[in-house]
């Protein structure tokens, strides 16, 4: 947290200001007037409690700072902070602090961050041996060493002669600390802290629930009260310290939230003209604590339980009552619609903030709405399997029905390959604990998770959306760097995620063989409208055409100097001088070329920006990944993304537009028309990425740009042919392993190597054994096999930006018309009705490649010695 001089001198006006009050409460303590620290002498800091909430924050903001050459920390035990250049760690025993009075030895300055709770302890004495004894050694020590200045954290309200026995010590504290003559004394009087500590705090934890509703009236007179993170605390210690002062300063609570203040001024203006935060508050006001979100849950929970009403009765009737289910058909959607709007905010949530705790109670919620909906989905299934021809006839007599009639036979056909509603029901039930709870428990691991790696020879700390972000970093050092602290993180929590994987595919194999299906891709198959005749054919003609890919990995290998890339080396640019495209000409950039293609298209994409439906802030507590969802009542979208300013984020950007497209183009359709498979949707999105890739590439303005966004376009296409395969390989071996019990972490890392040495055609030097762990996509349990989809959507994209190259601007309208199909129609039969081709033949596969290896020709061209 580096201060620069004019904020400093701001601070030092404004900490003078502050303390003046202390004649108030503190008499006979005369302060002295305040300096600017000299940012260049050579200062030495010691910190006690460096574990602790606020002196983790503590020890991280002094080292941002620079204000001293090397930080001492006191600990019990090893701290985050060991493998930093300019700290030193000293495991000690508080308790025999005067036989190691050489550590204090050339020390300036020190901070306490110490505290404990009587629940921990379990006596006044272990409390006060902790609160009052340590800090009050360490100071002793510290003033016969030569100690300038000390800051010590205490708390509001303390008062020797207070009635609550907290108070009482931490008043006691001050007072002895007073008594010492120190040339400086800043103690810290914070309320209640907020933060994620290691240990849970009962007391610190109620009173944070109970305050949280009403923090944002805590103002004026009530901030004294208002609780504040340990981070601001942290940061306004480290402000204070770059003021050199003398005498006494008692800093309150309020005083700390305005130094916080201070320190980040609300900005006058925005970044850009494009937000990079989405605006959740239009769809439900108040985030994870919002209360219309909450009457809406209630809302969407009655709705479900007078629904089961409905059908217990319509069951009951030993004839169909055909008016009856057309009325429960037609609720069913509307709830569908509330399921998807709760699904769709709580998961915008989540991703946002991975430690909001209130929203993975939530995530809770949701997936028992789902699956109570999902459970009365088996009745409604069961009766309509029940129907005789006749009465299937005069169901489909009804408009509203014949609307949905593709998707009310793909249940029914579905239906009689399940088992009874009364045990897919069961299986519903126990999904929220017994299959989808293991999805969350990987969510939760990676929320937490941190990749710590030196930046500018200091540590950094990262998530992991972040360091994923840094292995397209232009310097091969840093790239390994990353690689190598991204993989030891993963394996570090590798047993995880080895049994969340384990136990999800246990779940599912279960399931399957309950239903009697011996194919593990029947369901993925089912769920993406294709045969598998389909999906075998394309891998075929993929690997028929690889060498032509394979030479162009041995190209960028040269071009980089290295005999093989390695994983970490596929997505690394090319040229040094990587153009960086901030977020507002991304905007502009996508807008006019969807408008050079389709204006319907590009007005879309504008409101999107202006309306702040994409959240792309590069910040740290985001999930990894990007990702679009549909608010089905509200119609519109939302998007997720980390942007960086790289042309893979471009291209990112662009494809999680077409996916929102897609949905807006379908908006009108009935709601179980608009459940389109996984593989048309990537589809859209992929189409929507190609036109911004191909237009980039053409725009190029220079032989190096050109060949830099061609490299850019190659690595999608390797991701789809060879990473994507590798996860289908993969992921089905796995699965044939799972069928014989639990397969170990050890093993896992084997089969992922595998895999990726045969689907990239052993073309690497090193590979990257923790992808299984790493890659979300294993541990979604909403659908299996995430993976074929994808390159399905390339191919086929490819398909239709061919034919909209042919046509021009008359083929929006087919485009349009084409995606609207793709909810009430398998694969095969859309590109028959669309395009007249057979998807069971390799003649389609093998001229949407070609495409592709049109772009590796050139490329190859481009880079020839």
């Amino acid at each position: 947290m580096w201060i620069p001089r004019p904020v400093r001198e701001q601070l030092s006006r404004f900490i003078f200001r502050i303390t003046g009050k202390q004649g108030r409460s503190i008499k006979n303590i005369e302060r002295d007037r305040l300096y600017l620290f000299r940012g260049d002498c050579m200062a030495q800091a010691l910190v006690a409690g460096a574990t602790g909430l606020i002196g983790r924050h503590l020890t991280e903001k002094l080292l941002e700072s620079g204000l001293y050459d090397h930080i001492h920390v006191l600990t019990r035990r090893r701290t985050p902070f060991f493998e930093e250049e300019n700290v030193t760690e000293h495991i000690v025993s508080f308790e025999e602090l005067d036989e190691q009075s050489s550590l204090f030895e050339g020390i300036d300055d020190v901070f306490i961050a110490l505290g404990t709770t009587m629940r921990k302890m379990r006596s006044r004495e272990g409390f006060m041996q902790v609160d009052y004894h340590y800090p009050v050694r360490i100071a002793e020590t510290a003033g016969k060493a030569g100690l300038q200045r000390l800051f010590v954290v205490s708390a509001m309200g303390a008062d020797r002669e207070a009635p609550v026995f907290y108070s009482q010590v931490k008043g006691s504290m001050e007072e002895s600390l007073m008594t010492l003559d120190l040339p400086a004394l800043h103690i810290i009087r914070p309320s209640l802290i907020t933060g994620d500590r290691y240990e849970f705090r009962l007391g610190e934890k109620s009173a944070d629930l109970l305050t949280k509703p009403v923090r944002g009236l805590m103002d004026g007179r009530l901030v004294k009260y208002k609780p504040i993170p340990a981070e601001a605390v942290a940061e306004a210690m480290a402000a204070i310290a770059s003021i050199d002062s003398r005498g006494l300063h008692i800093y309150e609570n309020e005083d700390l939230h305005a130094i916080h203040r201070s320190l980040h001024p609300a900005s006058k203006k925005k970044a850009g003209r494009y937000s990079q935060q989405w605006n959740l508050d239009s769809i439900f006001k108040g985030g994870s604590e919002s209360k219309q979100f909450s009457q809406f849950l209630v809302n969407t929970e009655t709705d479900l339980s007078t629904l089961k009403l409905k059908l217990d009765k319509l069951r009951q009737k030993e004839t169909p009552d055909i008016d009856g289910w057309v009325q429960a058909v037609e609720r069913m959607q509307m709830i569908r619609m509330k399921v998807g709007e709760v699904s769709a905010f709580v998961a915008c949530l989540k991703a946002q903030d991975v430690t909001d705790k209130e929203a993975d109670l939530l995530g809770g919620k949701t997936k028992e709405l789902a699956s109570t909906y999902g459970q009365l989905q088996s009745i409604v299934d069961e009766a309509l399997l029940s129907m005789t021809d006749a009465q299937w006839e005069e169901l489909m007599k009804h408009d509203e029905m014949k609307e949905i009639e593709f998707n009310l036979e793909e249940r029914r056909r579905l239906a009689e390959e399940k088992l009874p509603a009364d045990k897919e029901q069961l299986i519903q039930q126990l999904s929220v604990d017994g299959y989808h709870a293991w999805g969350d428990l990987y969510d939760q691991i990676v929320g937490r998770m941190r990749v710590v790696i030196r930046e500018k020879g200091r540590r950094k700390e990262l998530s992991v959306g972040q360091a994923a972000n840094r292995l397209s970093d232009k310097n091969r050092g840093v790239r390994r760097q990353v690689h190598d602290k991204f993989e030891a993180a993963w394996d570090e929590e590798a047993d995880l995620f080895a049994s969340t994987l384990n136990h999800l595919a246990g779940y599912r194999l279960a399931v399957y063989e309950a239903r009697g299906w011996e194919n593990v891709l029947k369901e993925p198959l089912q769920i993406n409208r294709m045969k598998q005749e389909t999906l075998d054919t394309m891998w075929e003609t993929i690997e028929k055409n690889k060498d032509a890919f394979v030479g162009y990995l041995h190209r960028k290998a040269e071009l980089l100097g290295v005999d093989k890339l390695a994983i970490y080396d596929l997505e690394a640019p090319i040229s040094k001088k990587v153009p960086q495209v901030s977020y507002d000409d991304a905007a502009d950039m996508i807008m006019n070329q969807f408008g050079r293609f389709s204006p319907k298209m590009a007005d879309f994409a504008k409101t999107a920006f202006e309306e702040q439906w994409i959240e792309a802030e590069d910040r740290d507590g985001k999930r990894p990944g990007g990702f679009c969802t549909s608010f089905p009542i509200r119609e519109q979208s939302r998007i997720f993304m980390t942007y960086d300013g790289s042309a893979s984020n471009v291209a990112t950007l662009a494809h999680e537009l077409g996916h929102a497209y897609h949905q807006h183009v379908m908006n009108d359709l009935p709601q179980l028309s608009q459940n389109y498979a996984m593989n048309v949707a990537e589809t859209a999105s992929t189409f929507a990425e190609m036109i911004v890739a191909d237009a980039s590439v053409k725009q190029a303005d220079t032989k190096e740009e050109k060949i830099q966004l061609l490299d850019d376009k190659l690595n999608r296409s390797i991701a789809f042919f060879m990473n994507i395969h590798s996860r289908f390989l993969f992921e089905t071996r796995f699965y044939e392993e799972r069928k014989s019990g639990l397969v170990s972490k050890k093993r896992l890392n084997e089969l992922m190597v595998e895999a990726q040495r045969e689907a990239y055609r052993d073309s690497l030097s090193e590979y990257s054994p923790t992808f299984w762990a790493s890659k979300l996509h294993f541990h979604i349990t909403g659908v299996p096999f995430y993976n074929f989809p994808y390159t399905f959507g390339y191919l086929f994209s490819m398909g239709i930006y061919a034919r909209a190259a042919e046509e021009g601007a008359s083929f929006e309208d087919d485009y349009t018309a084409l995606l609207r199909d793709t909810g009430r129609m398998d694969v095969e039969d859309l590109a028959e009705k669309h395009f007249g081709v057979d998807l069971t033949k390799p003649e389609f596969w093998q001229k949407a490649i070609d495409v592709v290896k049109e772009d590796v020709r050139t490329f190859m061209e481009l880079t020839e010695k």
